[in-house]
């Protein structure tokens, strides 16, 4: 090891950790902004009173921008905990983390696309079809409640596994990790919270990494 591979796994590690971070927080704030969307049952009359307002459409705007950048986060994150694992990674689980990654950044674009759409159409047709928008608000529904968490389940087991055989953090985040994806694998998604424990996960690792490298690195120097 030459003396300049210290320092840039360092840098390698920090940015995981501050990737995974800026991907947590923004997709939490995205995800709470689209709570603000009246949902499926209510009246046509309460949804073209909400979507009339520029604030709630600039809202919408917001959501969907930052998904966009929390995305790019997200696959930094993913990006660099692989070339940190680098040899000792296993094909298998290090496939499915990858695309599961990728499946999973794909159906929250497209969700928050969809919740967003009545907002973008807005400017160019003011007359959006009630019937139009619960078919488009039922669809992000079912990606974000059915779909998507079984997707991010797939990530964090096969994150989790590549954590416990390569040692790159504590066992027991690994075993939280287990714990985690069983939940939003096996139980009917039917809360919100839920969408939420993807971004916690990769929060809490983020943070556990870098910690974890940093006394690392005390303790060798």
């Amino acid at each position: 090891m030459t003396s300049g591979d210290g320092p840039a796994r360092r840098r390698r590690v920090e940015s995981a950790a501050a990737a995974g971070v800026v991907y947590a927080i923004l997709a939490v704030i995205a995800l709470v902004l689209v709570q603000l969307v009246p949902s499926p049952s209510s009246t046509e009359a309460e949804w073209a009173e909400w979507i009339a307002d520029e604030g709630n459409r600039r809202s919408l705007f917001l959501a969907l921008s930052l998904a966009s950048i929390s995305a790019v986060a997200f696959l930094w994150f993913v990006a660099v905990i692989r070339r940190r694992i680098g040899d000792r990674e296993d094909r298998f689980f290090s496939t499915v983390f990858l695309g599961s990654s990728l499946v999973h950044i794909s159906l929250f674009l497209v969700m928050m696309s969809i919740i967003a759409a009545p907002a973008m159409v807005w400017r160019s047709d003011s007359e959006i079809s009630w019937d139009v928008y619960r078919l488009a608000e039922g669809m992000a529904i079912g990606i974000l409640l059915v779909a998507g968490p079984r997707i991010q389940a797939v990530f964090v087991a096969s994150t989790s596994t590549l954590f416990l055989r390569t040692g790159v953090v504590p066992r027991w985040l690994a075993y939280v990790g287990y714990a985690l994806a069983a939940v939003m694998f096996i139980v009917p998604i039917v809360t919100t919270p839920m969408g939420l424990g993807l971004p916690a996960f990769v929060l809490v690792s983020s943070v556990t990494i870098f910690f974890s490298r940093r006394h690392i690195d005390e303790a060798s120097s």
